[in-house]
């Protein structure tokens, strides 16, 4: 079937022929557009999805990957304003800010927070809690920060072996990285 361009409501499909995917619903017989965007249909699993094109505000659910800078770090807290839905990066995130609690940063103890992340650092998490506020993790292997700046002078890290070290004044950092770091590509 054509990708075909819709409103809410227009019929994308029928609801026997296919499996209501992100962008849409069933009323009586049909799958429908909940948004203004471009249909997709999946001939494998049978799903069909619209892919928004408006400046409509991301929907964040439990599962998805979203990325964020680090704006404040308590004890046993990183709270982060939110930039971009992994899969939605032309579509950003507005005043939205998420929480990483310090017992979802790894499967191991952690003492202090701020071995794991550092003010500033730009980080890619998975959403666990989006009610009433948005609750993330870093537990799996693909999540952590992917670009990290320096405590002491702001300078963006770089990684030397196993290292962050900063290439101004060499002071030695840790975080929890993902594979993604320094790539500048979300994966």
């Amino acid at each position: 079937m054509a990708s075909n361009f819709v409103i809410p409501g227009d019929v994308v499909g029928a609801a026997e022929e296919f499996i209501p995917g992100e962008g849409t619903y069933v009323r009586g017989e049909f799958l429908r557009a909940t948004t203004t965007g471009v249909t997709e249909f999946d001939s494998k699993d049978r799903s069909a999805k619209v892919h928004p094109r408006t400046n409509a505000p991301v929907k964040l659910k439990n599962g998805d990957v979203v990325v964020g800078q680090i704006t404040d770090l308590k004890d046993s807290l990183a709270i982060l304003r939110l930039g971009f839905k992994r899969g939605c990066e032309e579509r950003p995130i507005h005043n939205t800010e998420a929480l990483i609690h310090i017992s979802r940063v790894m499967n191991s103890y952690v003492k202090d927070i701020r071995q794991v992340f550092g003010l500033r650092d730009i980080v890619k998490a998975k959403i666990i809690d989006d009610t009433p506020t948005i609750g993330l993790s870093i537990v799996d292997d693909d999540l952590g920060v992917v670009k990290a700046y320096c405590g002491r002078c702001a300078t963006p890290l770089r990684l030397d072996g196993k290292r962050l070290v900063c290439p101004e004044c060499q002071q030695v950092e840790s975080r929890k990285l993902s594979p993604d770091f320094g790539t500048g590509v979300i994966r």
